[in-house]
């Protein structure tokens, strides 16, 4: 019962030191830093990056405690080669990113009046991407282990499937799709701090022009897209190899033995599977604990009537 407290007071503490050291740590050395700071649209979002780092914390530990659920037995464990070259992976991928990123907006072109910016924000975007990469490695080798199993599908007829197949599909889908969430969770949280940095922008005084809205959007919409390209790669592959598993579990028959109880058995395998639902469907329980974020980042973006 103890630890379940400990981990929520060391998050706690986690918030408080992010918010102190990003948020706060000789931010005001300026007249114009002091008076944006006194703002509480700025307490908001120094607060929302403290709980930012906090959240960071916790998804990389859960993302990598699954890691290593997935290689607890030495069979499902990969080579140490295989190892390094997945974290030299999630390395290039990081690098790139925060390339991308420092080419479109280099240092200065951000109007936030507050000291110590240039090593405030890249700071917070490498805490993210840290916390974001155990979930692109766990990606990785539930792509790496569904390659294994393809290979290991039968091809001629009468072959039944290897033994385990479907647990072994199960257990992938349900890696992959811890693996989304997490680095949806981190997604989301990049969105709403970009947002609450802009409304305080708004609430010191600067053109609404010069901060739109649709910066934001397009800043949640790059690292989406830039997980999307390490998650979709695992759909495709495990929607093929399931409906592999499915034509070799219960092959077609000639029309003339179609019989009742060939539907029904693989009507189970395709429900089982999820083969009949639309992607969207699928991803639905994944997606649907952004909800209440996306709604928050939305007000965030919007103005005060007072302006």
């Amino acid at each position: 019962m103890a630890v379940p407290l400990v981990v929520t007071l060391g998050l706690l503490v986690i918030a408080g030191l992010g918010t102190g050291l990003v948020g706060r740590f000789r931010a005001a050395e300026s007249p114009e830093a002091r008076a944006f700071t006194k703002l509480l649209e700025f307490d908001l979002w120094s607060a929302l990056v403290g709980a930012s780092i906090a959240l960071y914390v916790a998804v990389a530990y859960a993302m990598a405690y699954a890691v290593h659920r997935r290689w607890r037995h030495p069979v499902d464990r990969p080579a140490p080669w295989a190892v390094a070259v997945l974290a030299v992976g999630a390395a290039l991928l990081m690098g790139a990113v925060f390339g991308v990123l420092r080419f479109f907006t280099p240092p200065g072109t951000m109007p936030v009046p507050l000291d110590g910016l240039a090593w405030r924000v890249p700071l917070l975007l490498v805490l993210g991407m840290l916390a974001a990469a155990p979930g692109a490695v766990g990606l990785w080798d539930v792509q790496a282990g569904l390659l294994r199993l393809s290979r290991r599908m039968p091809t001629e007829p009468g072959v039944l499937a290897p033994a385990g197949a479907l647990r072994e599909l199960d257990r992938a889908w349900r890696d992959a799709v811890r693996f989304l969430t997490g680095g949806s969770l981190i997604i989301s949280t990049a969105v709403v701090d970009a947002g609450a940095l802009r409304n305080a922008l708004l609430a010191h005084g600067v053109p609404e022009k010069t901060f739109p809205a649709s910066s934001v959007l397009l800043y949640g919409a790059f690292f989406s897209v830039m997980f999307a390209l390490v998650f979709l790669p695992v759909v495709v592959l495990w929607r093929s190899v399931a409906g592999r598993l499915v034509e070799v579990t219960v092959r077609i028959p000639e029309a003339d033995e179609l019989t009742e109880d060939w539907i029904a058995r693989r009507a189970r395998l395709v429900a089982f599977l999820r083969l009949d639902l639309s992607l969207p469907k699928v991803l639905a329980p994944a997606f649907g604990i952004l909800a209440p974020l996306a709604t928050g980042a939305i007000s965030l973006f919007l103005p005060s009537g007072g302006q």
